[in-house]
C-alpha cells in the first residue's frame, strides 16, 4: 500500500507532564508525612496525651495545624474555578478544562491534609464539615468522569451535536487521507468501528463499556491494533495512527448516542455536590473562626 504523508508524530502537552510531576511530589510529601506519625495515629484517642508527638501531631499542634492550614488553603483555591468559569475577574486566562485539572488537584490533596490534620479522629460539628469534605471529594471524581464524557472544544465549552457531526467527519477525512486505504479497507474499517460502537446497546450497557475502555484503555487498544493489523494489513507507523483515530472515533460516537443522558446526570451530580460544597465551607470558616478567636492558632 502506498502511503503519501509522513507518519505522525506523538506531540506531549507540557500541562499535563506539570501536573503528573505535582501530583507525583505531592504524594510523595503526603506518605512521608504519613509514614512518619503512622505511630502516633495507630494509637487509641485516650492515650495519644501521653504520646511522645502528641503536642506536634494533635491538631492544635505545630504540626497539626500546619495540616489543617495547608488543607484548608487548598480547598479556598479550588473556588477560583468557579470564579473563573463564572465571571471575568480572570478573563480568558488559561482554557477552563485546565482550571479544572488544577481544581481536582486541590480537591484531592486539600482533605488528604485535612484528615491528618484531624490526627483521624473527628467528632461534633467538625465530623459533619469532614465528611461533606468526602462527599464532595469523592463526588467531584464521579463529576469530572462526567465532564470528560461532553464532547468539548479546547476552551472547555460544550460542542453541539452539529460540531460534534464535524469532528466525526473530520476523523473520517483524516482516515482516508492519512492512510490512503482503499475502497474496500475504507468500508472495513467503518464496520469494525461500527460494530465496536453498536456492540452495547441501551444506556447501562454502553455507560458501563465506556467506563471499562478508561480502566482497561491499554488493553483494548492492543486488540484494535491486532484487529487492524490482521483485517487491514496495516503496518507501523500508520497503524498506530488509525489505531487511534478510530478509538476516538468509537469514544466519540459513543458519547453521542448517550449525549442526553450525560447532561442529566451531570445536572443532578451538581445537584448532589453543592449543598455537601456548602455544608463544608460553612463548618470549615466557623471552626477556624473559633480556633483564632481561643487562640488555639500559632498563626495569630
Amino acid at each position: 500500500m502506498n502511503v503519501a504523508v509522513e507518519a505522525p508524530t506523538r506531540t506531549k502537552d507540557p500541562f499535563k507532564i506539570f501536573m503528573r510531576l505535582l501530583y507525583a511530589v505531592s504524594l510523595a510529601v503526603y506518605v512521608y508525612f504519613l509514614v512518619d506519625g503512622i505511630q502516633f495515629y495507630e494509637v487509641p484517642l485516650q492515650e495519644r496525651p501521653y504520646h511522645e508527638s502528641y503536642r506536634e501531631l494533635r491538631p492544635a499542634g505545630f504540626r497539626g495545624q500546619g495540616f489543617g492550614i495547608l488543607g484548608s488553603a487548598m480547598m479556598l483555591f479550588m473556588l477560583l474555578y468557579s470564579v473563573r468559569k463564572r465571571t471575568r475577574w480572570l478573563g480568558n486566562w488559561g482554557s477552563l478544562s485546565r482550571w479544572l485539572d488544577v481544581h481536582i488537584y486541590f480537591g484531592i490533596m486539600g482533605p488528604l491534609f485535612v484528615i491528618l490534620h484531624t490526627s483521624f479522629k473527628v467528632s461534633g460539628l467538625i465530623a459533619v464539615s469532614f465528611w461533606s469534605m468526602i462527599a464532595v471529594a469523592t463526588s467531584g471524581v464521579l463529576g469530572r468522569y462526567l465532564y470528560l464524557q461532553i464532547p468539548r472544544n479546547q476552551r472547555g465549552g460544550e460542542l453541539s451535536l452539529q460540531e460534534i457531526s464535524e469532528i466525526d467527519t473530520h476523523f473520517n477525512e483524516e482516515l482516508r487521507d492519512t492512510l490512503n486505504l482503499s475502497s474496500d479497507q475504507l468500508k472495513r474499517l467503518d464496520e469494525l468501528i461500527r460494530e465496536r460502537v453498536q456492540q452495547h446497546k441501551g444506556f447501562i450497557r454502553t455507560s458501563l463499556s465506556m467506563i471499562l475502555d478508561d480502566l482497561f484503555h491499554f488493553f483494548r487498544i492492543r486488540s484494535l491494533k491486532k484487529q487492524f493489523a490482521r483485517e487491514l494489513s496495516l503496518t507501523e507507523p500508520y497503524l498506530y495512527r488509525a489505531v487511534q483515530l478510530a478509538w476516538r472515533k468509537i469514544k466519540l460516537q459513543r458519547r453521542m448516542l448517550l449525549l442526553n443522558k450525560i447532561q442529566q446526570l451531570f445536572h443532578y451530580w451538581h445537584v448532589f455536590h453543592k449543598p455537601f460544597a456548602i455544608i463544608m465551607y460553612l463548618i470549615m470558616f466557623v471552626h477556624v473562626g473559633i480556633a483564632v478567636w481561643l487562640g488555639y492558632t500559632w498563626i495569630f
